[in-house]
């Protein structure tokens, strides 16, 4: 999800969490007997808002950061989920999204690194299974 649409998913959200709160705390607590004062529901807001700030602040950082390091061209990998074109590769020890170039490459086949698209291994089947 690109930055901007999730800082707009976000504030959705939680504009949307606050309100449930405050039907919450004005409406539904007080029918059943519990009155919570008027401090006690600012708190609440506050604390809330201020998670979800603080939360959409390091999820936007997390969605801004590339990988540490990504396989290279020709790194030989094996499907996980069968590419139909797209599915998962495991190469090394890390899972990634891959997409076939080559068609459907089914579950245990071996696939060779072509290049990447954002976070996507763009691979094809290898012609040997000696790399593994």
């Amino acid at each position: 999800m690109k930055p901007r649409a999730f800082l707009v998913y976000a504030i959705a959200t939680s504009l949307a969490e606050q309100a449930g709160l405050l039907v919450v705390l004005l409406l539904v607590l007080p029918s059943v007997g519990v009155v919570v004062p008027p401090w006690g529901v600012i708190l609440a807001v506050v604390v809330l808002g201020t998670v979800s700030v603080v939360l959409t602040w390091l999820n936007l950082r997390a969605i801004r950061l590339k990988p540490a390091c990504s396989p290279d061209v020709g790194v030989y990998g094996r499907v996980v989920k069968t590419l139909a074109p797209r599915g998962y590769v495991r190469v090394g020890n890390e899972l990634w999204p891959a997409a076939s170039e080559s068609g459907v490459v089914e579950s245990g086949a071996q696939v060779i690194v072509v290049r990447m698209e954002g976070l996507r291994l763009v691979v094809e089947r290898a012609n040997s299974e000696m790399h593994l």
